[in-house]
């Protein structure tokens, strides 16, 4: 459960302060964050997401990253029974409060391309944002790319050029030989226009699926990741190394994912969101605390760079300048 600005303790001072304050560069993009407002859902939805507004994500970004310039790719939240025309209207409002800013706009198999289009050709609306929950097949857990994402849907954003952020389904990830499959086809031949982010890594919690797929990932065109939510140091010690860092962007998948006292821990090839609030622990062995996910994802990506020897330029790079290169913003 994401806690409020004014519950960040002083464990998660203490890390800013000694471990990430010297790592984290002077300006971010991150590219993978969440408004929501639960007044879009109706009451027969019960809904645990926290109202955020992008008064809210700054606010939070001023605690997270104190001095630094921020600003992000808010990216449409998949809630079951959201009303997506209103969810949509309402984040594009939102973020037309900051000129550098930008929306990927939920996408369900119900919206019908003219309401995607009336939206995607309003300022500030880059792409799309489908997601698994939305499967027509109502397997949520082992879909395939257009079970969530139509081809309809699919031939409008490769017409538009279009961002796409992925959360890949099924339970192999990146790994997965249909997924992968399907993204080769779709780069490669049927459509070449669509810009795709990969989130979390190409969804690679633990080591094992962008192990399994990065020889494959990183022949495609118009791939991108985003790091958000990955908390174990080795899928980003792959990414790091065996990827062109040009295409990988921060992101912190914030409020509700990120923003709570944990980790998402990784169990062998498993992995598993470990909010501490919801759990009886003792701390026996030593005077320290959980701290938020998002610092123990600044701090994987911190020892990644280590590891790999990424030059400070580089790690800009992640943090601010890929981002801003590829979506085009203008820095005045």
């Amino acid at each position: 459960m994401a806690i409020s600005p004014e519950e960040y303790t002083e464990h998660d001072q203490r890390i800013w302060d000694e471990e990430l304050e010297e790592f984290v560069p002077s300006r971010i993009f991150d590219a993978h964050i969440h408004l929501f407002d639960r007044s879009h859902v109706g009451p027969e939805h019960p809904c645990g997401w926290l109202n955020s507004d992008l008064a809210t994500i700054r606010a939070w970004a001023e605690r997270l990253y104190p001095g630094r310039e921020v600003h992000f790719l808010v990216l449409g939240t998949p809630v079951y029974g959201i009303d997506v025309q209103q969810h949509a209207q309402w984040q594009i409002e939102q973020v037309r409060q900051d000129p550098l800013s930008r929306v990927n706009r939920l996408v369900t198999p119900a919206c019908t391309c003219e309401e995607i289009l009336c939206d995607v050709q309003q300022a500030g609306v880059i792409g799309l944002k489908p997601y698994r929950i939305f499967s027509q097949t109502g397997d949520i857990a082992e879909c395939r790319i257009q079970e969530f994402f139509t081809d309809a849907q699919l031939s409008l954003a490769d017409e538009h050029g279009l961002w796409v952020t992925m959360h890949l389904s099924r339970f192999n990830g990146a790994a997965d030989e249909e997924n992968l499959r399907d993204l080769e086809e779709y780069t490669l031949r049927r459509y070449p226009g669509i810009k795709w982010i990969l989130a979390h890594c190409a969804r690679s919690f633990t080591y094992w699926p962008i192990r399994q797929a990065i020889e494959r990932l990183r022949e495609l065109p118009n791939i991108w990741y985003d790091v958000s939510a990955v908390t174990d140091v080795r899928p980003l010690i792959t990414l790091f190394s065996q990827e062109d860092t040009r295409r990988i962007l921060f992101g912190s998948d914030g409020v509700d994912a990120t923003y709570f006292h944990g980790q998402y821990a990784a169990l062998g090839r498993a992995w598993q969101a470990l909010d501490v609030s919801q759990h009886r622990l003792s701390f026996p062995h030593c005077d320290g605390r959980p701290i938020l996910a998002i610092y123990e994802q600044l701090l994987s990506m911190k020892h990644a760079a280590e590891i790999v020897g990424l030059s400070k330029e580089a790690i800009s790079e992640i943090f601010w300048g890929n981002a801003v290169k590829a979506l085009e913003i203008e820095i005045a």
